[in-house]
């Protein structure tokens, strides 16, 4: 099923400030201006209160160069499987629970690195479950994560999973509430920051982490 309010008619690719029309010359534009985006992210992180505003805020950014409603939350129903997302009715009031509770109780534990890893996976499948945007929750996602845990002395890197274990990870957390997987992921990417020993900080972006290919098409759009 075609998605009519952010696709071109008769077609499954979003419509985009560059008017691209095939799906794979969009997969790979999209793969570059966003990493590019998010190398600039690397550099010079937005400030922000680790809420609802702020997470818009790094999806604008990231997707600034691409989509008129980067930013902005989306005006479809979505679902995966037999799962559906926040319907969209919903959105701001589930991200008022989590927003930005997420920030403060990851920082008040920050100390304690098992307890953070555990409060940080709980809220992050619940930013998940939230996937407030038409496309791009997971990379706007790892970039709040990433922002958030080097606010609280820990370094998000990636490099130490894959494409496929986050997937089945978030999928497991999102359809049968099921954190155990998710949290194994983070065990081995936070990272205490005293503790990295990479200099660049280029491997936090794994090319896995980028694979977009596999974050589209997947999803199931309704009224």
């Amino acid at each position: 099923m075609a998605d009519n309010k952010y696709c071109y008619p008769n077609s499954n690719v979003l419509i985009n400030k560059l008017d691209i029309k095939d799906m794979s010359i969009l997969q790979q534009a999209e793969r570059d201006y966003t990493f590019a985006r998010l190398l600039e992210l690397q550099k010079k992180p937005l400030k922000g209160k680790f809420d609802f505003a702020h997470l818009k805020e790094i999806h604008r950014y990231i997707f600034q160069d691409l989509y008129e409603w980067a930013g902005k939350t989306r005006c479809v129903n979505i679902s995966k499987g037999n799962s559906e997302f926040c319907l969209v009715q919903n959105i701001d009031s589930f991200a008022a629970t989590i927003f930005p509770d997420f920030f403060n109780h990851c920082y008040n534990v920050k100390d304690d690195r098992n307890e953070f890893v555990r409060i940080f996976t709980s809220f992050y499948g619940e930013m998940n479950a939230l996937h407030p945007f038409r496309e791009g929750n997971g990379r706007t996602q790892r970039e709040f994560a990433r922002e958030l845990c080097m606010k609280c002395g820990y370094v998000f890197d990636l490099s130490h999973t894959c494409h496929s274990q986050m997937l089945e990870a978030s999928v497991l957390s999102f359809m049968k509430a099921d954190n155990s997987k998710l949290q194994s992921v983070f065990d081995k990417s936070i990272i205490l920051e005293n503790d990295f020993k990479e200099h660049d900080n280029l491997n936090i972006l794994s090319i896995d982490d980028l694979d977009i290919s596999k974050e589209i098409e997947t999803y199931t759009y309704y009224e």
